[in-house]
């Protein structure tokens, strides 16, 4: 059976799968395909271009993997004291590399409820792939989450009394390899070196899209005189390491029915989509409702599930607290709520005299296209129990919010009400901060890779970070400066044990 899946393997672009769990001896290995070379034989299988084993690597090297998969996992160990019912809600995802193999996975994280075992087995599986391919495991993951999760809810059941030896699951994995190979022949996408990232910008014209675009780019000065699009118009910017293409649909009439009749060209394939309404121009609101049912008419068509973020442009501070601009935003959440078939439509108010309203829009667009943020956001939770601190925020070097978490205790020393409230004060000022330390930093007004700043009973600390060659920010709500201690002694810990979640965050 092994042979048959080397042959599988032989054939595809997939590497090699691996199941690790948390035994008596730590992280291990448990069924491996290809079956691990003995590391004599390493130079011989790369001589003979890998027909002894495609994948090459040995019992070490499938450890060194485990025990990398299982750590995320894990955390700091913290993460037991939670009891079973919790633990069996963490169906985690993401997409790691691995340099010293040349490679890149999709991991598959949860707990099973073994019997042998006195606490949930910590479990990781992983899709090893070559690292210039891995555009396969983003433009694809969501069939290969559904895969993935559907062959685990059924092969769990077979491991509860004891973990089987690899010859009697091999059957089993080569059924799941089959169906992975056959998204390989099917899909989404063609497979290339770079993921690339189609975000979509709809809505009337004159509703702000293009310079949403511009301010998320910094390109201020083009905000002047700005002319509305006409057609379709294509540009690309660079976050968080990777080249996103945001297609700027004008909204005149005449334009619309175009794309909806084309739309295997403009709407395939989008990762996501904003749609912009005018808060000011009460009187095409019915009208701007009707396009979105339509636009959302033609992604169903489609097929697709591409999250919709709506931005309510030009909300700006000396109107947004109006009786008017209020009685607008109630009237528009509440048609879009009742368009909304799953959950509460997610809506950002926008100004462009407020950029950090509009870059706080953007990052919860950019985290809805990251695999890795569920995985990241469960280390940040145990990071944060772990330093005493309230809330803990991790920035790009743009400013963009990566991840969040914060506990009932960020609440009651801010003298807020709810938990809205807070994360929407935080993702707003937190780019702000980090944007007053890189001044100061940059003019060596300040030498340290921290700054504390004093907000009523709380305080912000701020740290500058690196992860290899990218710059990160960390900003903290803590009660007392003394935790400051406990957070530099556990910060390093954090940083190493995600650093490949975030490289591979969304590129």
């Amino acid at each position: 059976m092994d042979k048959l899946i080397d042959k599988l393997i032989e054939s595809s672009i997939i590497k090699g799968i691996l199941f690790s769990a948390f035994d008596k001896l730590g992280p291990q290995p448990i069924y491996m395909f290809p079956e691990p070379i003995d590391e004599d034989l390493r130079e011989k299988a790369n001589s003979d271009n890998g027909e002894a084993n495609k994948l090459g690597i040995s019992l070490r090297d499938y450890t060194q993997i485990a025990i990398k998969n299982i750590s995320l996992l894990l955390g700091d160990g913290n993460i037991f004291k939670q009891d079973f019912n919790a633990l069996k809600k963490y169906h985690h995802f993401g997409i790691m590399p691995f340099p010293d193999f040349h490679l890149t996975s999709l991991s598959y994280f949860h707990f099973i409820d073994a019997k042998f075992s006195e606490i949930p087995l910590a479990s990781a599986f992983c899709i090893l792939i070559d690292e210039k391919k891995r555009s396969f495991l983003y433009d694809n993951i969501k069939r290969l989450k559904n895969v993935i999760t559907d062959f685990f809810s059924e092969f769990d059941k077979h491991i509860t009394e004891e973990l089987l030896p690899q010859e009697q699951v091999a059957r089993d994995f080569k059924k799941l390899l089959e169906k992975i190979i056959n998204i390989e022949q099917t899909p989404s996408t063609p497979i290339t070196t770079q993921r690339k990232m189609k975000i979509i910008l709809s809505g009337l014209d004159n509703s702000g899209k293009t310079s949403f675009i511009l301010s998320v780019d910094r390109k201020f000065s083009k905000l002047i005189g700005l002319k509305p699009t006409r057609g379709a118009d294509v540009s690309s910017i660079e976050a968080l390491g990777t080249n996103i293409f945001l297609w700027d649909l004008g909204g005149q009439r005449r334009y619309q029915e175009g794309y909806l009749d084309k739309s295997q060209i403009y709407l395939f394939e989008a990762d996501l989509l904003f749609y912009f309404i005018d808060l000011r121009d009460e009187e095409r609101f019915s009208e701007s409702i009707e396009y979105l049912k339509k636009i959302r008419t033609a992604l169903k068509n489609l097929e697709q599930n591409t999250p919709i973020i709506y931005i309510f442009s030009k909300g700006d501070p000396d109107i947004i607290d109006s009786i008017e601009m209020q009685s607008n935003i109630k009237d528009l959440k509440k048609n879009l709520t009742n368009l909304s078939s799953i959950g509460s439509p997610e809506i950002y108010v926008t100004s462009m005299f407020k950029i950090f309203s509009i870059l706080r829009a953007f990052s919860s667009g950019i985290a809805k296209l990251s695999p890795n943020r569920n995985l990241i956001e469960q280390n940040l939770r145990e990071f944060t129990s772990l330093t005493g601190s309230s809330l803990v925020l991790l920035l790009s070097s743009d400013g963009l919010v990566l991840a969040e978490h914060f506990t009932p205790e960020a609440m009651k020393i801010t003298n807020m009400q709810n938990s809205e409230e807070l994360i929407n004060v935080f993702e707003v000022v937190a780019p702000q901060f980090t944007t007053l330390f890189k001044i100061f930093y940059k003019f060596k007004l300040s030498e340290k890779e921290e700054a504390i700043f004093r907000v009523s009973n709380s305080i912000i600390l701020l740290k500058r970070v690196e992860i290899v060659n990218y710059e990160l920010y960390v900003l903290f709500l803590i009660d007392e400066e003394s935790k400051k201690d406990i957070i530099n002694q556990h910060l390093q810990d954090f940083l190493n044990r995600t650093q490949d979640l975030l490289l591979r965050y969304i590129s």
